[in-house]
Formats: structure tokens, sequence, C-alpha cells
């Protein structure tokens, strides 16, 4: 089998982080060396011993060599806990981080900033000056190349901000290694507050984890919306959840929603007795106590007595397809 030289990098840099990331204890290293520094001394002392003098004045001498202690003062690695320099998420995508940077609105409107790449998915990370602030737009370019690169599948940071995940870039070209990003307010939308973003580029594992399982669907949604069928597929084994509702004239709604890593994350394709729905659609977070956000097709033609339900998860990123986690489609029948 090839090597692949870059997961051997990543392996080792894995293995080692642990080591990197200890604090160094310069203290016990100091004592430990102005201890050895006095036997040395002693026994000096007692090779020249012949006369007083020569003793004072070897001893003088030698510590003179090693010229002033440093400042007794232990140092520690500094790690940031709002933008760590390496996390591992619960599938097991290892992110590392490569540059930060700050945005003060009330500075500058505008921050620009290069960043090295090495050309595997990169992601933004920011620290929110309060989780439901507006937040800057981040945006991308590549030498050479006209496109600008934005935040997926949906261009903001909300999201993040609520829930404290990093959100990916697209993907930049092969072979690029050279990235610079610019950060502004949106207009009308004036970011409040200071912004750190961290951008960090991250590997999935090379074996999907086992998923946890699926967030139940609420019965209900609202007093008129009641569900009427379920059903939930594992990524990426599977990719696709398909329903079967019956059509009684009324509204449906359709909640759909991935767990683990995926959510917000992937996004779905939808058809209706095969008529695509426009999208792609973000694939949402779990339902919480909150509720759940729904997607509702209307009024269905009468003539259709059933309506089949097709909910496809598509990956902008390949490194999706080793990122365990699952799909869950529910369909909500309207009583009115």
């Amino acid at each position: 089998m090839p090597t692949d030289y870059r997961e051997l990098r990543d392996l080792l840099d894995e293995r080692s982080r642990p080591a990197l990331d200890r604090p160094i204890p310069w203290h016990a290293l100091r004592a430990g060396e102005r201890h050895a520094r006095r036997r040395r001394l002693s026994a000096l002392a007692l090779a020249v011993a012949g006369t007083v003098a020569v003793a004072v004045a070897g001893a003088g001498t030698v510590a003179g060599l090693g010229g002033p202690d440093e400042v007794d003062q232990p140092i520690t690695a500094q790690v940031d806990e709002k933008l760590p320099r390496r996390y591992v998420e619960p599938d097991g995508t290892v992110y590392r981080r490569l540059a930060t940077a700050t945005l003060d609105p009330s500075r500058a409107k505008v921050t620009t900033f290069q960043v090295k790449v090495t050309g595997k998915p990169v992601a933004i990370l920011p620290d929110c000056p309060a989780p439901k602030a507006w937040p800057p737009r981040v945006s991308a370019r590549v030498p050479g190349v006209s496109k600008v690169f934005q935040l997926l599948p949906a261009p903001f940071l909300m999201n993040s901000c609520e829930r404290g995940k990093a959100v990916d870039m697209q993907l930049f070209p092969a072979g690029t290694r050279t990235v610079t990003f610019t950060v502004e307010s949106f207009p009308g939308r004036e970011a409040k507050g200071q912004w750190r973003f961290g951008v960090y580029e991250w590997t999935a594992p090379a074996t999907p984890k086992a998923p946890a399982p699926p967030v139940e669907p609420p019965a209900k949604i609202s007093e008129n919306l009641h569900l009427v069928t379920k059903a939930s597929a594992t990524w990426p084994g599977t990719r696709e959840v398909t329903l079967t509702v019956p059509n009684r004239g009324r509204t449906v709604a359709i909640v759909t929603y991935c767990g683990d890593g995926l959510t917000e994350r992937l996004t779905t394709d939808m058809w209706v007795n095969g008529r695509p729905i426009k999208g792609p659609h973000q694939c949402s977070a779990p339902p919480t106590r909150r509720g759940a956000g729904y997607f509702g097709l209307g009024r269905q033609p009468r003539g259709e007595k059933t309506l089949t339900i097709r909910v496809r998860l598509e990956a902008p990123i390949p490194g999706y397809l080793r990122r365990a986690g699952t799909l869950t489609v529910a369909a909500y029948d309207g009583r009115i």
C-alpha cells in the first residue's frame, strides 16, 4: 500500500501533541541545573584546595562561566480555551488551528489577513461577544482565482455562535497554499463588540465512528401539525430516507434534521412524488424543547392519494464521507 505522507504527518502530530501541549517544567529543570553546578564547584574546590586563595579564585571563575541565573519563574504553554490550538469533535475529527484574527468594529470595519493552508478542508471558529450577536461576514480569495469563497452551507456564522461549532469554507482549488481572508460587518448590520476568529484545518477519522441514536421527532409541532410518520438513516452508509404520507388535502410539513457532526453542515435535496423541491436545504439541528424547524409543502394535488417524500443528503466536502451521523425525516399533517 503506498504511503500517504500527509496522513503520516497528521498521525505523528496527533501522537506527539499531548507532549507538546504539556507545560515545560522550567522550575524543576533549573533547580536541577543549579544543584549539578554546585556539585561541580565543590569538586573543583577540593581539587585546588592547596591554597585558599586559589580555591576561592577557581570557584569564582567557574561560577562566572555560566553567567547569571535566569529569572526563576515557571513558563506555562499558553492555551486559548475559546480558540484552542487543537481539538477533537465527538465524531473523531481533528481540528488544527492555522491562524487567529480580531475584528473590532469600533476601530475598523474590515480586517484582512493571509493564512497558509495545506489542502485540507478549512473551517472558521468564532469567539463571539454574545451568543445572539449579529456576526460579521467572512470571505476568502485565492491568488490568481477570481471566485470569492464563502462559508458552507449557509454564508453566515450565526449558528456557530449559538452552538460553538466551526463553520466550513468552500473548498479551495487543488494546490492552494495561501489564502487571503476578509472579515467585515454586514451592510446595515454592524457587528457589535470585539470578534475573534480561528482558522482551522480538519482531518476526518480514517474510519467513521458509530453515530449516536437519532433524536426522536416531537409528536406535534404545534396544535395543528401532528406527526404522521418518520424514518431515520445512518450516514454515510445510507444517504436517503423515503416516506409515504396519506394525502388528505391538508397542509403537510416536513422536518429534516441531522445528528452528530453533520448538523447544519450537510445539505438535503427533496422530491415529492418525483417533483423536486427547490433547494438545497441545510440539514438542521435536531428538535429541542423550543420546537423544530420545518418545511411546509402546503396542500398537494387532490388527485394524488399518497405523497412519496424522498430526502437525500449531499456532502459539499468529500471529507464528510468519513464522518458519522444520522438523517431523520418526519412528516406532519395539518389538522386545518
